[in-house]
Protein backbone atom coordinates (compact mmCIF):
# COMPACT_ATOMS: atom_id res chain seq x y z
CA UNK A 1 0.00 0.00 0.00
CA UNK A 2 1.56 3.38 -0.81
CA UNK A 3 2.33 5.85 1.66
CA UNK A 4 1.73 9.00 -0.39
CA UNK A 5 2.43 11.19 3.03
CA UNK A 6 6.29 10.79 1.78
CA UNK A 7 6.40 13.67 0.37
CA UNK A 8 9.72 14.81 -1.57
CA UNK A 9 10.97 18.14 -1.52
CA UNK A 10 9.71 20.88 -4.05
CA UNK A 11 12.32 20.90 -6.72
CA UNK A 12 13.24 17.13 -6.68
CA UNK A 13 9.24 16.99 -7.78
CA UNK A 14 9.99 19.89 -10.62
CA UNK A 15 13.16 18.06 -11.46
CA UNK A 16 11.54 14.53 -11.40
CA UNK A 17 8.54 15.81 -13.85
CA UNK A 18 10.97 17.61 -16.33
CA UNK A 19 13.38 14.65 -16.02
CA UNK A 20 10.09 12.35 -17.29
CA UNK A 21 9.46 14.72 -20.32
CA UNK A 22 12.70 15.05 -21.62
CA UNK A 23 13.03 11.22 -21.09
CA UNK A 24 9.48 10.50 -23.01
CA UNK A 25 10.78 12.55 -25.53
CA UNK A 26 8.01 15.31 -25.06
CA UNK A 27 10.57 18.14 -25.10
CA UNK A 28 13.27 17.24 -28.08
CA UNK A 29 16.47 17.48 -28.28
CA UNK A 30 17.85 21.19 -28.65
CA UNK A 31 14.37 22.76 -27.52
CA UNK A 32 14.07 25.66 -25.44
CA UNK A 33 12.09 25.13 -21.88
CA UNK A 34 9.67 28.08 -20.87
CA UNK A 35 11.29 30.65 -19.20
CA UNK A 36 12.23 30.38 -15.56
CA UNK A 37 8.91 32.49 -14.28
CA UNK A 38 6.89 30.62 -16.62
CA UNK A 39 7.27 27.10 -15.04
CA UNK A 40 7.60 28.48 -11.82
CA UNK A 41 3.99 29.40 -12.24
CA UNK A 42 3.28 25.99 -13.86
CA UNK A 43 4.75 24.09 -10.78
CA UNK A 44 3.69 26.58 -8.24
CA UNK A 45 7.33 26.73 -7.08
CA UNK A 46 9.02 29.96 -5.87
CA UNK A 47 12.14 30.71 -8.42
CA UNK A 48 14.63 29.42 -6.09
CA UNK A 49 13.22 26.20 -6.12
CA UNK A 50 12.40 25.86 -10.41
CA UNK A 51 16.12 27.05 -10.56
CA UNK A 52 17.99 24.37 -7.96
CA UNK A 53 15.43 21.73 -10.16
CA UNK A 54 17.36 23.02 -12.91
CA UNK A 55 20.45 23.05 -11.41
CA UNK A 56 19.72 18.95 -10.92
CA UNK A 57 19.22 18.75 -14.24
CA UNK A 58 22.33 20.39 -15.59
CA UNK A 59 24.27 18.14 -13.56
CA UNK A 60 22.93 14.72 -15.17
CA UNK A 61 23.38 16.35 -18.75
CA UNK A 62 19.87 16.39 -19.85
CA UNK A 63 19.84 20.23 -20.11
CA UNK A 64 22.58 23.04 -20.74
CA UNK A 65 22.34 26.45 -20.09
CA UNK A 66 23.23 29.06 -22.07
CA UNK A 67 23.62 32.51 -21.24
CA UNK A 68 21.36 35.42 -22.66
CA UNK A 69 19.32 32.33 -24.19
CA UNK A 70 17.82 29.97 -21.35
CA UNK A 71 18.22 26.44 -20.68
CA UNK A 72 17.92 23.64 -23.60
CA UNK A 73 17.41 20.10 -23.44
CA UNK A 74 20.72 18.30 -24.39
CA UNK A 75 19.27 14.34 -25.34
CA UNK A 76 16.42 12.55 -25.63
CA UNK A 77 13.93 10.52 -27.64
CA UNK A 78 10.10 8.89 -27.32
CA UNK A 79 10.10 6.27 -25.11
CA UNK A 80 13.23 5.56 -25.45
CA UNK A 81 15.81 6.45 -23.01
CA UNK A 82 19.94 6.76 -24.33
CA UNK A 83 21.86 3.47 -23.69
CA UNK A 84 22.73 5.11 -20.40
CA UNK A 85 19.28 5.42 -19.12
CA UNK A 86 18.79 1.58 -20.08
CA UNK A 87 21.20 0.08 -17.48
CA UNK A 88 19.76 -0.48 -13.67
CA UNK A 89 22.12 -1.05 -10.40
CA UNK A 90 21.11 -3.65 -7.92
CA UNK A 91 23.10 -3.24 -4.45
CA UNK A 92 22.64 -6.64 -1.97
CA UNK A 93 24.39 -7.36 1.01
CA UNK A 94 26.06 -10.90 -0.09
CA UNK A 95 24.90 -12.72 -2.85
CA UNK A 96 25.96 -15.56 -1.09
CA UNK A 97 22.70 -15.35 1.17
CA UNK A 98 20.64 -17.85 0.13
CA UNK A 99 17.54 -16.11 -1.16
CA UNK A 100 19.31 -13.66 -3.16
CA UNK A 101 19.00 -15.25 -6.35
CA UNK A 102 15.54 -15.35 -6.59
CA UNK A 103 15.29 -11.41 -5.23
CA UNK A 104 17.68 -10.92 -7.98
CA UNK A 105 16.10 -12.99 -10.82
CA UNK A 106 12.48 -11.24 -10.16
CA UNK A 107 14.17 -8.20 -10.43
CA UNK A 108 16.25 -8.96 -13.66
CA UNK A 109 12.97 -10.72 -15.13
CA UNK A 110 10.82 -7.29 -14.80
CA UNK A 111 13.53 -4.92 -15.66
CA UNK A 112 13.98 -7.01 -18.99
CA UNK A 113 9.98 -6.50 -19.37
CA UNK A 114 10.48 -3.19 -19.47
CA UNK A 115 13.88 -3.15 -21.89
CA UNK A 116 16.65 -2.18 -18.87
CA UNK A 117 19.52 -4.17 -18.19
CA UNK A 118 21.08 -4.87 -15.07
CA UNK A 119 24.09 -4.85 -13.07
CA UNK A 120 25.05 -6.18 -9.68
CA UNK A 121 27.14 -5.22 -6.36
CA UNK A 122 27.86 -6.81 -3.02
CA UNK A 123 27.97 -4.47 -0.25
CA UNK A 124 29.43 -6.87 1.82
CA UNK A 125 27.39 -5.40 4.87
CA UNK A 126 30.41 -2.69 5.08
CA UNK A 127 29.49 0.73 4.59
CA UNK A 128 32.97 1.61 2.94
CA UNK A 129 32.26 -0.97 0.35
CA UNK A 130 28.38 -0.50 -0.33
CA UNK A 131 29.43 3.04 -1.11
CA UNK A 132 32.58 1.68 -3.71
CA UNK A 133 29.84 -1.06 -5.61
CA UNK A 134 27.24 2.23 -5.33
CA UNK A 135 29.75 4.75 -6.90
CA UNK A 136 31.09 2.01 -9.46
CA UNK A 137 27.66 1.27 -10.60
CA UNK A 138 27.02 4.95 -10.91
CA UNK A 139 30.02 5.22 -13.21
CA UNK A 140 28.79 2.54 -15.38
CA UNK A 141 26.11 4.86 -16.81
CA UNK A 142 23.19 3.14 -14.35
CA UNK A 143 20.41 5.21 -14.29
CA UNK A 144 19.00 4.43 -10.95
CA UNK A 145 19.57 1.84 -7.76
CA UNK A 146 17.63 -1.19 -6.20
CA UNK A 147 19.39 -0.95 -2.97
CA UNK A 148 18.76 -3.42 0.13
CA UNK A 149 20.44 -1.19 2.71
CA UNK A 150 23.04 -2.42 5.05
CA UNK A 151 22.22 -3.21 8.93
CA UNK A 152 24.28 -1.10 10.72
CA UNK A 153 25.42 2.47 9.40
CA UNK A 154 23.03 2.59 6.23
CA UNK A 155 24.92 5.96 4.61
CA UNK A 156 22.27 8.46 5.19
CA UNK A 157 24.67 10.92 4.11
CA UNK A 158 25.03 8.69 0.28
CA UNK A 159 21.37 8.17 -0.20
CA UNK A 160 19.97 11.56 0.67
CA UNK A 161 23.43 13.23 -1.62
CA UNK A 162 21.65 10.21 -4.39
CA UNK A 163 17.97 11.37 -3.63
CA UNK A 164 18.25 15.15 -3.15
CA UNK A 165 20.11 15.00 -6.90
CA UNK A 166 16.92 13.67 -8.19
CA UNK A 167 18.79 10.10 -8.79
CA UNK A 168 15.71 7.06 -8.62
CA UNK A 169 16.66 5.15 -5.89
CA UNK A 170 14.22 2.56 -4.49
CA UNK A 171 14.97 0.23 -1.33
CA UNK A 172 13.88 -3.34 -0.12
CA UNK A 173 13.40 -4.88 2.78
CA UNK A 174 14.01 -1.94 4.86
CA UNK A 175 13.83 2.18 4.47
CA UNK A 176 16.35 4.43 6.22
CA UNK A 177 14.66 6.25 8.96
CA UNK A 178 14.63 10.27 8.15
CA UNK A 179 15.06 9.82 4.41
CA UNK A 180 12.29 10.47 1.98
CA UNK A 181 12.67 7.55 -0.52
CA UNK A 182 10.63 4.57 -2.87
CA UNK A 183 10.30 1.43 -1.18
CA UNK A 184 9.22 -1.82 -1.24
CA UNK A 185 9.18 -4.02 2.01
CA UNK A 186 7.46 -6.76 4.06
CA UNK A 187 4.75 -6.41 5.89
CA UNK A 188 7.17 -6.98 8.90
CA UNK A 189 5.05 -5.86 11.72
CA UNK A 190 2.13 -7.78 10.60
CA UNK A 191 3.96 -10.80 10.30
CA UNK A 192 5.48 -10.95 13.44
CA UNK A 193 1.79 -10.83 14.90
CA UNK A 194 1.08 -13.36 12.74
CA UNK A 195 3.72 -15.46 14.18
CA UNK A 196 2.84 -14.99 18.04
CA UNK A 197 -0.13 -15.30 17.34
CA UNK A 198 -0.41 -18.61 16.15
CA UNK A 199 2.37 -19.57 19.06
CA UNK A 200 -0.72 -18.13 21.42
CA UNK A 201 -3.31 -20.04 19.55
CA UNK A 202 -1.18 -23.15 20.41
CA UNK A 203 -1.25 -22.61 24.27
CA UNK A 204 2.06 -20.67 24.94
CA UNK A 205 2.03 -17.42 27.25
CA UNK A 206 5.86 -17.23 27.68
CA UNK A 207 6.95 -16.68 24.50
CA UNK A 208 10.44 -15.22 23.47
CA UNK A 209 11.75 -13.09 21.13
CA UNK A 210 15.50 -13.75 20.02
CA UNK A 211 17.33 -11.18 17.66
CA UNK A 212 20.14 -9.35 16.51
CA UNK A 213 21.13 -6.26 18.10
CA UNK A 214 20.42 -3.83 15.34
CA UNK A 215 17.22 -2.45 17.00
CA UNK A 216 18.05 0.70 14.74
CA UNK A 217 17.01 -1.51 11.87
CA UNK A 218 13.87 -0.76 10.75
CA UNK A 219 12.73 -4.42 9.32
CA UNK A 220 13.97 -5.66 13.48
CA UNK A 221 12.33 -2.52 14.81
CA UNK A 222 9.30 -3.74 13.21
CA UNK A 223 9.27 -7.05 13.78
CA UNK A 224 9.66 -6.21 17.76
CA UNK A 225 6.96 -4.10 17.41
CA UNK A 226 4.43 -6.62 16.00
CA UNK A 227 5.73 -8.99 18.39
CA UNK A 228 4.83 -6.85 21.39
CA UNK A 229 1.24 -6.05 20.03
CA UNK A 230 0.30 -9.51 19.57
CA UNK A 231 1.39 -9.85 23.19
CA UNK A 232 -0.34 -6.67 24.24
CA UNK A 233 -3.95 -7.37 22.44
CA UNK A 234 -3.81 -10.99 24.04
CA UNK A 235 -3.67 -9.20 27.52
CA UNK A 236 -0.35 -11.17 28.46
CA UNK A 237 2.16 -8.12 27.80
CA UNK A 238 5.32 -8.57 26.78
CA UNK A 239 8.16 -8.80 29.93
CA UNK A 240 11.58 -7.26 28.83
CA UNK A 241 13.49 -10.52 29.88
CA UNK A 242 11.74 -12.42 27.31
CA UNK A 243 13.50 -10.48 24.13
CA UNK A 244 17.14 -11.40 23.87
CA UNK A 245 18.07 -8.44 21.27
CA UNK A 246 21.96 -8.27 22.34
CA UNK A 247 23.46 -10.77 19.68
CA UNK A 248 25.77 -9.60 17.20
CA UNK A 249 24.90 -9.68 13.53
CA UNK A 250 26.62 -11.81 11.64
CA UNK A 251 28.83 -10.34 8.91
CA UNK A 252 30.06 -13.02 6.85
CA UNK A 253 26.65 -15.13 6.21
CA UNK A 254 26.67 -18.87 6.34
CA UNK A 255 26.52 -20.61 3.40
CA UNK A 256 24.89 -23.79 4.98
CA UNK A 257 21.98 -22.85 7.45
CA UNK A 258 22.16 -26.93 8.74
CA UNK A 259 25.58 -27.03 9.60
CA UNK A 260 26.75 -22.87 10.02
CA UNK A 261 23.85 -20.88 11.54
CA UNK A 262 25.02 -17.80 13.12
CA UNK A 263 27.07 -18.92 16.00
CA UNK A 264 25.12 -17.81 19.05
CA UNK A 265 23.58 -20.98 20.22
CA UNK A 266 25.26 -20.53 23.84
CA UNK A 267 23.81 -16.94 24.52
CA UNK A 268 20.70 -18.66 23.16
CA UNK A 269 21.36 -21.62 25.34
CA UNK A 270 21.93 -19.77 28.35
CA UNK A 271 19.04 -17.19 27.90
CA UNK A 272 16.53 -20.59 27.75
CA UNK A 273 17.93 -21.91 30.94
CA UNK A 274 17.42 -18.43 32.39
CA UNK A 275 13.88 -17.31 31.18
CA UNK A 276 12.16 -20.99 30.27
CA UNK A 277 10.06 -19.64 27.40
CA UNK A 278 7.78 -22.49 26.18
CA UNK A 279 8.67 -20.99 22.48
CA UNK A 280 10.75 -18.53 20.85
CA UNK A 281 9.86 -16.43 17.63
CA UNK A 282 13.37 -15.61 15.71
CA UNK A 283 14.18 -12.75 13.99
CA UNK A 284 15.24 -14.76 10.73
CA UNK A 285 15.66 -18.51 10.17
CA UNK A 286 19.36 -18.32 10.76
CA UNK A 287 19.00 -17.54 14.22
CA UNK A 288 16.25 -20.03 14.52
CA UNK A 289 18.70 -22.43 13.52
CA UNK A 290 20.80 -21.47 17.01
CA UNK A 291 17.51 -21.86 18.99
CA UNK A 292 17.35 -24.98 17.69
CA UNK A 293 21.10 -25.98 18.70
CA UNK A 294 20.29 -24.52 21.95
CA UNK A 295 17.46 -26.47 22.39
CA UNK A 296 19.60 -29.79 21.40
CA UNK A 297 22.30 -28.49 23.57
CA UNK A 298 19.98 -28.23 26.86
CA UNK A 299 18.08 -31.91 25.97
CA UNK A 300 15.09 -29.74 24.74
CA UNK A 301 12.67 -31.85 22.15
CA UNK A 302 11.34 -29.36 19.90
CA UNK A 303 8.33 -28.30 19.79
CA UNK A 304 7.16 -30.68 22.19
CA UNK A 305 9.23 -28.56 24.85
CA UNK A 306 10.34 -25.67 22.81
CA UNK A 307 7.97 -24.27 20.14
CA UNK A 308 9.97 -22.08 17.29
CA UNK A 309 9.08 -19.51 14.14
CA UNK A 310 11.19 -18.24 12.46
CA UNK A 311 10.95 -14.74 9.68
CA UNK A 312 11.83 -15.29 6.54
CA UNK A 313 11.43 -18.72 4.86
CA UNK A 314 14.71 -18.52 3.19
CA UNK A 315 15.16 -21.78 1.00
CA UNK A 316 17.40 -23.93 4.09
CA UNK A 317 14.22 -23.57 6.57
CA UNK A 318 12.47 -26.68 5.55
CA UNK A 319 15.74 -28.90 5.52
CA UNK A 320 16.55 -28.87 9.32
CA UNK A 321 16.23 -31.42 11.38
CA UNK A 322 13.20 -30.15 12.63
CA UNK A 323 11.44 -28.19 9.56
CA UNK A 324 11.05 -24.67 10.62
CA UNK A 325 7.29 -22.98 10.80
CA UNK A 326 8.28 -19.61 8.93
CA UNK A 327 6.76 -16.18 7.97
CA UNK A 328 7.49 -16.17 4.28
CA UNK A 329 8.61 -13.32 2.65
CA UNK A 330 7.20 -12.22 -0.94
CA UNK A 331 10.76 -11.75 -2.15
CA UNK A 332 9.77 -12.19 -5.74
CA UNK A 333 7.19 -9.73 -5.48
CA UNK A 334 9.19 -7.44 -3.94
CA UNK A 335 12.14 -7.28 -6.55
CA UNK A 336 9.15 -6.99 -9.31
CA UNK A 337 7.12 -4.25 -7.91
CA UNK A 338 10.67 -2.18 -6.84
CA UNK A 339 11.61 -2.91 -10.48
CA UNK A 340 7.97 -1.10 -11.51
CA UNK A 341 8.40 1.52 -9.08
CA UNK A 342 12.00 2.15 -10.55
CA UNK A 343 11.53 2.34 -13.91
CA UNK A 344 8.32 5.01 -13.27
CA UNK A 345 10.56 6.92 -11.16
CA UNK A 346 13.43 6.93 -14.56
CA UNK A 347 10.73 7.65 -16.88
CA UNK A 348 8.77 10.14 -14.98
CA UNK A 349 5.95 8.38 -14.15
CA UNK A 350 5.64 8.88 -10.91
CA UNK A 351 6.91 11.97 -8.48
CA UNK A 352 5.46 11.28 -5.11
CA UNK A 353 7.85 9.02 -2.83
CA UNK A 354 5.94 5.76 -2.00
CA UNK A 355 6.46 3.09 0.40
CA UNK A 356 4.70 0.25 -0.41
CA UNK A 357 4.43 -2.60 2.23
CA UNK A 358 3.55 -6.25 1.06
CA UNK A 359 1.50 -9.28 3.27
CA UNK A 360 3.76 -12.07 4.85
CA UNK A 361 2.54 -15.87 4.93
CA UNK A 362 2.46 -17.69 7.86
CA UNK A 363 3.86 -21.39 6.95
CA UNK A 364 3.45 -24.06 9.30
CA UNK A 365 5.65 -27.28 9.55
CA UNK A 366 6.57 -28.75 12.53
CA UNK A 367 9.37 -26.70 14.81
CA UNK A 368 6.15 -24.87 16.45
CA UNK A 369 3.66 -28.16 16.73
CA UNK A 370 0.86 -26.57 15.06
CA UNK A 371 -1.23 -28.67 12.64
CA UNK A 372 1.55 -28.52 8.95
CA UNK A 373 -0.17 -27.46 5.87
CA UNK A 374 -2.84 -25.39 7.83
CA UNK A 375 -4.30 -22.78 5.57
CA UNK A 376 -1.42 -19.98 5.80
CA UNK A 377 -2.65 -16.41 7.25
CA UNK A 378 -1.45 -13.11 5.69
CA UNK A 379 -0.54 -10.67 7.45
CA UNK A 380 -2.79 -7.22 7.56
Amino acid sequence: MPDHGLRQPAHRRVAGALRGEIVRGERRPGSRLPAENELATAFRVSRGTLREALRTLRNEGLIEAVPGRGNFVMHGSPNRPDARRRLVGVVVPSVAQPYVPDLIGSIEDELHRHGYSMVVGSSGMNREQQAGRVHRILDEGASGLIVYPMDYEPDLPLFDHLVGGGFPVVLIDRHVVGLAVDAVLPDNAGGAYSAVSHLLQLGHRRIAFVSTDNLGTTSVAERLQGYRQALADSGLGAPEELVLAELPVTRAWPRDIVTGATGHAAKIRHFLERELPSAVFALHDYLAADVLDAAEQLGMKVPEQLAVVAFDDDPPAAKLPVPLTVIRQPRERIGRMAADLLVDRIEGRRTETARTVLPTELVVRASSGGRVNEAAETSA
